[in-house]
């Protein structure tokens, strides 16, 4: 009997520290280079060229290699072009929308379309498949903290069991709550639009 309860103890002890292996660390998702740590999925038209990862317009997405719980992702950006189109995903699961787009159909999108109107403007969280949850987004402080094209943005998006929140330029936009994956690959959309990717970080906790 000892020896069934030492093993469980190991077995539990060993699913602890499995889980627990990138807690506290920062994990750099792009080398400013190639595509290490990352599948592309769809067809998605995503390079790494002069230190910065690539998006050319087309369909599908770019998908994470790795999963992640609870962290605060970093990301820089910027449009190439008035208009650009894009999202990052954020808890996302691995699989694609059946159709021509090939996008993700179970997860949560983060807008980085370069717009301050409409539906879903810049920095605002988009349903993509994912159970219903609760947002609200500031759009005065968006307005303040928007650069125009061509110059780069950043993204701290922070996923914290059923809570998100998403800040841009260091002004908090979107709050979300009741979020039910609570954890997920983090993904780059091709849409229509040409952008540019650098510093793609995940603080883990």
């Amino acid at each position: 009997m000892n020896k069934i309860f030492s093993f469980v103890i190991v077995l539990a002890t060993s699913a602890l520290l499995c889980s627990c292996s990138n807690s506290g660390k920062v994990v750099s998702l792009f080398d400013g280079k190639s595509l290490a740590n990352w599948e592309i999925q769809s067809g998605g038209r995503f390079s790494a060229e002069n230190g910065v990862l690539k998006v050319d317009k087309g369909v599908g997405w770019l998908r994470s290699v790795d999963t992640f719980a609870d962290y605060t992702l970093t990301i820089e950006f910027r449009f190439l072009e008035k208009g650009s189109n894009s999202g990052i995903f954020v808890r996302t699961g691995p699989t694609s929308k059946d159709d021509e787009s090939g996008w993700p159909d179970n997860g949560y999108q983060v807008q980085c379309m370069d717009t301050l109107d409409g539906t879903y403007p810049l920095a605002t969280m988009i349903p993509y498949g994912a159970p219903p949850f609760d947002h609200e987004s500031d759009l005065d402080a968006l307005r303040k903290a928007y650069k125009p094209a061509g110059e780069w943005h950043t993204y701290e998006i922070t996923c914290s069991g059923e809570e998100m929140s998403i800040s841009l330029n260091g002004s908090l936009i979107t709050t979300c709550t009741s979020i039910k994956n609570l954890s997920g690959h983090i993904g780059i959309q091709c849409e229509p639009g040409l952008l540019e990717f650098r510093k793609i970080e995940v603080d883990v906790f």
